[in-house]
């Protein structure tokens, strides 16, 4: 997420990017050169995050991709700014519908990490993944499974238990999606056998996520009962359990979808040659309280795009959601929460044309853009 990579770029150094003219000012001086690597990634992803939050999603991306041309050759020297770039530059990427940025995007993030720094390097570890959600968000996910078995084996090889657990859970969770939930929990039963799964953190990790797989089918009283068995603290953010289904398709868009097919003599989602439209990006943010007992409540619409017609199928969704429980008082409100859901497009080129036109589709892109310190004191405690 841009805000994430801001403050994880930004904690590495003293200095401090403010927001406003000072941040657009520190930018300019990046783009005249007087920046090291560090101090351009700082600015650049801080100005992405300000334009991204405004729905400016191709401003965000082309200030990041020129951020990345002024520093993809101090790769070597400075691997940790570069990548962060990379990411960045991937994750706008994704949300304004461009798949092929997407994913070269996360490829240079990855090889860059890798080819610059030690395997055992945290920045290595954290990205070993990558290349399998890539797969994941452009729904595919039997490379996903690939990608992440190709990854475990590497760790085990090279002696990195962590990834190997790491990449081994995703695998769990790609089974779940597909309703493999017995060789979901199998593979369970099998990474909970390795000595790195005693450690309270992944002990703790590969319960949530037994509870995640068994949570699909678990009626209320069951799901109930496999909360309260969960530890009260998995960390200052409650972790999502269960998550029903979003709509396939709201009734404004499924009208639109039909007068298109009408106007194109077409059906079957194909665009030909009088489709001349570019479908804008269509965004909303949404704000809810998680409460202490992972319950969702008061949800609302902070504030979208125009033609988002589908915000009440967001917020169905997340009243739906349970997450981890977590300690607090229980009249506390809990954890406040922001999110950023962009409806899904891609790029797609209209027979008799080459110039691809960006079309939404079914489903939702989300980001985190909850601030430090949403959690209210008394859950906090």
């Amino acid at each position: 997420m841009l805000l994430m990579l801001f403050l994880m770029l930004q904690a590495s150094s003293t200095d401090i990017i403010v927001t406003g003219k000072r941040l657009e000012e520190a930018h300019d001086a990046c783009v005249r050169g007087e920046c090291t690597p560090l101090r351009d990634a700082q600015a650049s992803i801080a100005l992405a995050e300000a334009r991204f939050r405004t729905g400016k999603y191709l401003q965000a991306k082309n200030l990041l991709g020129r951020a990345i041309r002024r520093n993809r050759a101090k790769a070597a020297t400075d691997p940790k700014p570069v990548a962060a770039l990379y990411e960045a530059y991937a994750t706008v990427s994704l949300h304004e519908g461009n798949w092929d940025d997407y994913q070269k995007g996360v490829y240079a993030q990855v090889r860059t990490l890798r080819d610059n720094l030690p395997p055992d390097d945290p920045a290595v570890q954290t990205a070993a993944t990558a290349i399998g959600d890539m797969w994941l968000k452009v729904n595919d996910p039997r490379e996903a499974i690939r990608a992440f078995e190709l990854t475990e084996r590497e760790a085990l090889r090279d002696g990195q238990p962590a990834v190997a657990m790491l990449a081994g859970l995703r695998r769990v969770m790609v089974m779940n999606v597909q309703d493999r939930g017995a060789e979901a929990i199998a593979l369970l039963d099998e990474l909970e056998q390795r000595p790195i799964a005693q450690s309270p953190r992944y002990r703790t990790a590969l319960q949530i996520i037994r509870l995640r797989v068994s949570a699909r089918d678990a009626d209320g009283k069951e799901l109930a009962r496999l909360i309260r068995a969960l530890p009260t603290r998995q960390g200052d953010t409650p972790i999502l359990i269960k998550s029903p289904r979003y709509d396939a398709i709201t009734p404004v868009t499924a009208s639109r979808a039909a007068a298109l097919g009408n106007a194109e003599g077409l059906g079957n989602g194909h665009y030909g040659c009088r489709t001349m439209g570019v479908d804008a990006v269509r965004w909303a943010d949404v704000g809810f309280w998680i409460r202490p007992d992972g319950t969702t409540a008061d949800a609302e619409i902070l504030r979208n795009s125009r033609g988002a017609d589908w915000t009440d199928v967001i917020l169905k969704q997340i009243a739906g959601r349970q997450y981890s429980p977590t300690a607090g008082e229980p009249d506390s409100p809990g954890f406040y929460k922001i999110e950023r859901l962009t409806q899904k497009s891609a790029y797609v080129t209209p027979e008799c044309s080459n110039i691809a036109r960006r079309k939404v589709m079914n489903g939702f892109e989300t980001l985190d853009l909850t601030e430090e310190g949403s959690a209210t004191p008394a859950a906090a405690n």
